[in-house]
């Protein structure tokens, strides 16, 4: 659970401030939310202290997809009703979970000084994680761009068909054309075969080169695991139930390829406030 005094030990330490990562994806029914959970975990067993946060303003469910009965959620947190310590719930095997809301009533009417006590909190939260994940919304609408823009990088999720191919560069293009300067990864979920998943990416990783002149780095391949189906029928994490699948050997690799990357966040590149302060500036 969220530990106050962890924000001064990581300051006395010298520590950076967290590395926050958004999940996304150009379009719905590609296992996103399933990523960022299985992610998390994957990355907590490798001692790093990790915060997942919803914020899929439309279908917040990372609370269903595991079990859990929240109280609280990152409305309650915005509109100042609620301390961070209160929101953030426990989930499986250390991962900290701040639960989101389906509606975008609870971002409005925020006054200045719950603005102002809220970035408080936000500089106890930022030396308290290493890696803060946000789980975003599918899709290219603006409010996406906008969430994924106070983020230091982003892993845009697909699958092999298509029409997720092109969302996915489609979401990438935006990001660019909104001069969206962090880091771009790519990850490819439900593969039949590793060859397959490859060709996809590397493909697209060499149009967005020409064609956007910039970036995108190929993070993992997720093979399809009707384990992952077993785990969600019983609102539990893939890693959680099935740890020795092949998925779960997939984002146990994904996991150990984000640690060993490099990735200047945002605080660090333009002495900018922390991501629940930059969150805040998205509603003033």
């Amino acid at each position: 659970m969220f530990d106050q005094a962890a924000g001064l030990r990581k300051r006395v330490n010298g520590v950076r401030k967290s590395r926050v990562i958004a999940i996304a994806s150009g379009k719905g029914g590609v296992g996103k939310t399933n990523v960022a959970v299985n992610l998390g975990m994957a990355l907590q067993r490798k001692n790093k202290k990790v915060l997942l946060v919803d914020a899929d303003l439309g279908t917040a469910n990372i609370d269903v997809l595991l079990g859990l009965t929240p109280k609280y959620h990152l409305g309650h947190l915005l509109n100042g009703e609620k301390e961070l310590t209160e929101i953030i719930i426990d989930g499986p095997e250390g991962l900290d979970i701040l639960p989101g809301t389906s509606g975008i009533e609870e971002f409005l009417d925020i006054s200045r000084r719950q603005v102002e006590r809220l970035r408080l909190l936000s500089f106890q939260l930022e030396y308290s994680y290493d890696i803060i994940l946000v789980d975003i919304s599918a899709g290219v609408h603006s409010s996406n761009i906008n969430f994924i823009s106070i983020c230091d990088e982003v892993i845009v999720v697909l699958v092999p068909e298509p029409t997720a191919i092109m969302d996915a560069y489609s979401l990438v293009k935006i990001l660019h054309n909104h001069q969206y300067d962090g880091k771009i990864n790519l990850l490819i979920n439900q593969l039949n075969s590793r060859q397959e998943g490859k060709g996809i990416l590397e493909r697209m990783s060499k149009v967005i080169r020409e064609y956007l002149g910039i970036e995108a780095e190929i993070v993992g391949y997720i093979p399809f695991d009707n384990n992952l189906r077993q785990a969600v029928k019983k609102q539990k994490a893939l890693l959680e139930l099935y740890p020795g699948s092949r998925a779960g050997q997939a984002f146990d690799e994904v996991a150990e390829m984000l640690i060993n990357s490099r990735t200047v966040n945002k605080v660090e590149k333009d002495n900018k406030e922390g991501f629940i302060g930059r969150l805040l500036n998205l509603f003033k």
